[in-house]
């Protein structure tokens, strides 16, 4: 009589092996009051540059070089007509926010990017970045061509 090799041959035991997958660590919670004030700095800025408000009111939070480099954006992009849009901050370990506004030109959409520093227990604007491109200087040339 024939038999099938499986019943004859021992069923082999899996070995059970483990997996460890290596996790990266939760990101922390936002704090409310610093993702607010993020908030609230982006937009002041915005409306400095569209010279709908005086610089110096942010002066709690802005060092005097990057109220100077806000100014200086002022004299360009507040021709282009800006307008602040969805405003995001993300908390990171050792007291860093970092945070971007979308701003809407005439020309086009951009970043307004700021890191913020808790420094004791106020948070303090460190950096402070809008790119324009080379069309948004195209139009600003153009427009200025065309004023008496």
């Amino acid at each position: 009589m024939l038999r099938r090799l499986v019943d004859i041959l021992p069923t082999p035991t899996p070995t059970p092996t483990t997996v460890t997958l290596a996790l990266a660590p939760p990101l922390p919670a936002t704090d409310p009051t610093a993702s607010v004030l993020a908030q609230r700095v982006l937009r002041a800025a915005v409306e400095v540059l569209g010279a709908r408000r005086p610089a110096r009111q942010l002066s709690a939070v802005l060092g005097p070089d990057l109220l100077a480099y806000l100014v200086s954006l002022q004299a360009t992009a507040g021709h282009l007509e800006p307008r602040v849009g969805k405003v995001l901050a993300q908390q990171h370990p050792g007291g860093v926010l970092e945070a971007v506004a979308l701003v809407t030109l005439s020309t086009g959409v951009r970043a307004l990017a700021a890191r913020f520093e808790k420094q004791g227990s106020r948070w303090q604007c460190t950096a402070l970045q809008l790119r324009l491109t080379t069309g948004d200087l195209a139009t600003l040339r153009g427009r200025r061509t065309h004023r008496p």
